[in-house]
């Protein structure tokens, strides 16, 4: 059976109507003024056990950050991981675990798609 690419305009006609707004993503937090903390995730001390679970949690965000833009196909290509990597403080060692974890499992999933695997 040939597969046939569907355009994005008959993606966004099939999708759910109920989109969910990017707060509902655990890591993003809504701020009292202006727009919200794209990377507010708690912090966890240095051992290597603790920075190896912030690793898996942080690819569990990446996962769940690729379910919400297939969810809001319209947002695809509007900035989001770039407001997320500005919200990163990519120096404070009680979040490294995170975003390394984060970021690996964006890059698995390009690779993969590179590779049509």
């Amino acid at each position: 059976m040939k597969k046939t690419k569907r355009t994005r305009s008959e993606r966004t006609e099939a999708r759910s109507p109920v989109s969910l707004s990017i707060t509902a993503l655990p890591f993003v937090a809504e701020r009292e003024q202006g727009r919200p903390n794209y990377w507010a995730v708690e912090p966890v001390d240095e051992t290597p056990r603790k920075q190896i679970e912030a690793q898996r949690v942080g690819a569990k965000y990446a996962a769940q950050c690729a379910q919400w833009l297939k969810a809001n196909p319209d947002l695809v290509g509007m900035g989001t991981l770039g407001w997320i990597a500005a919200d990163i403080d990519f120096e404070d060692p009680d979040r490294t675990g995170y975003w390394i974890g984060f970021f690996s499992c964006v890059e698995q999933f390009l690779f993969d798609t590179a590779t049509g695997t």
